[in-house]
């Protein structure tokens, strides 16, 4: 018997829906590691680890700081003032230090996980600008940089180009006038140095010039006027950096030593002893060694029959001897007080043909100045200084570059 035959039709699988398994909690979060930090500044005639050590720093910790600082810092030149800053746990263990002598010099240790000491000088960002600098002189130019907020380094700087042209010790007056523009170095808020004064103009009631800083070939580079004359002279006007005149040039003279008056055929420039002391010019050694009442003398031959002599020196420049050539404004002695003297002071003559000559009325030719062809790569040079130094609305400071601390000191 044919039984029914029943077909069955089975229920569809189920659909399987993706359930998103949720991600392990992470791990708590370490606190951070507290710090504690321990700074100061040395003390005079005290040590970094004489230092360290007052403010209770293990032995261990201060000798290792010490021991990797000293081949990138010469331990033996810590200032007083500089400051240091030490970073440790507060079980003790050591973090970091860092050390700054100035704004550039900073120096940094460290210790990474592996336990390995990282000691190193840090490469500080430096801005360069030009920085317009002028003013009226009252009493002198030292006091009138002073209070312009300027260092002597930059009348130092400034006199040494007009070497060949002004003698600022004899030819200053008030109401004088001077306009530079220098470059200037700061990190951050910090000044670092001077650079190159690129343009200095010197307006006086006796005399005014001007020198624009340019680089003509692959020598040193000169000052030079707009016109491309140079202000170099075959002789400078002064053999020693800034200083005062005690006695001038004269047929007739009370001798400060033997009381009796006596003919002065030369210029006294009193200066502190130990100030080097320049040759004038291009030259030959005549002599370097004691010649009586002038002490240690220096006897140097020039062109043209002239001869410069320098005396009563504290010391004479090592390498100078009979026959040997000179270079202007190469050091050839340093400022004493030998022979007859009363105090220390440089006796400066100089004579032509065997005359003596007053050296503060001396004419001196030019150097040379730039070829014609040399002219227009000047103009162009000089010209954006010369229009941002001219415009009253340009302020006094530009931006010019950003340099690494590492490459100022190259």
């Amino acid at each position: 018997m044919w039984g029914a035959v029943r077909f069955f039709n089975p229920a569809p699988p189920e659909k399987h829906l993706a359930v998103a398994i949720p991600e392990p909690p992470p791990p708590p979060a370490s606190p951070p590691e507290e710090i504690k930090v321990i700074s100061g500044k040395l003390s005079r005639g005290q040590s970094l680890s004489a230092a360290l050590r007052l403010q209770g720093l293990p032995a261990e910790t201060t000798e290792a700081i010490s021991r990797h600082l000293k081949p990138i810092l010469n331990l033996r030149r810590m200032n007083p003032g500089d400051a240091y800053e030490v970073r440790l746990t507060l079980e003790g263990k050591f973090r970091g230090f860092s050390y700054r002598s100035s704004p550039i010099d900073v120096y940094q240790i460290t210790r990474k996980p592996s336990g390995e000491w990282d000691a190193r000088k840090l490469d500080i960002p430096v801005d360069k600008y030009w920085a317009l600098v002028s003013g009226e002189i009252a009493s002198s130019l030292f006091e009138t940089m002073d209070k312009l907020g300027e260092k002597d380094q930059l009348t130092l700087d400034f006199a040494e180009i007009f070497a060949w042209e002004i003698d600022f010790r004899t030819e200053l007056q008030p109401g004088d006038r001077f306009r530079i523009v220098v470059e200037k170095y700061f990190a951050g808020d910090s000044f670092i140095k001077y650079g190159r004064i690129l343009y200095a103009e010197f307006k006086g009631q006796a005399k005014s010039t001007q020198g624009i800083y340019y680089r003509s070939g692959p020598g040193p580079a000169d000052y030079f006027t707009e016109k491309g004359e140079s202000l170099r002279k075959a002789f400078l006007r002064s053999p020693l950096k800034f200083t005062r005149i005690s006695s001038g040039y004269s047929k007739s003279r009370l001798h400060p030593v033997l009381g009796e008056r006596r003919p002065h055929l030369g210029v006294d420039y009193a200066a502190p002893v130990g100030t080097p002391v320049w040759a004038i010019a291009d030259g030959t050694v005549v002599s370097a060694g004691w010649n009586g009442g002038y002490g240690k003398q220096v006897v140097l031959k020039h062109g043209n029959a002239y001869q410069s002599l320098y005396g009563h020196l504290s010391r004479i420049a090592p390498e100078l001897r009979k026959g040997k050539t000179v270079r202007q404004k190469q050091i050839i002695g340093y400022v004493g007080s030998t022979g007859l003297s009363t105090g220390p002071h440089l006796d400066f003559r100089l004579s032509k043909g065997g005359l003596y000559r007053n050296p503060l009325k001396e004419i001196s030719p030019r150097a040379p100045s730039l070829a014609p062809e040399q002219l227009p790569d000047f103009q162009r040079a000089a010209a954006p200084l010369l229009q941002w130094a001219r415009n009253p609305e340009a302020g006094t400071m530009r931006k010019e570059a950003t340099i690494s601390s590492n490459d100022l000191r190259n």
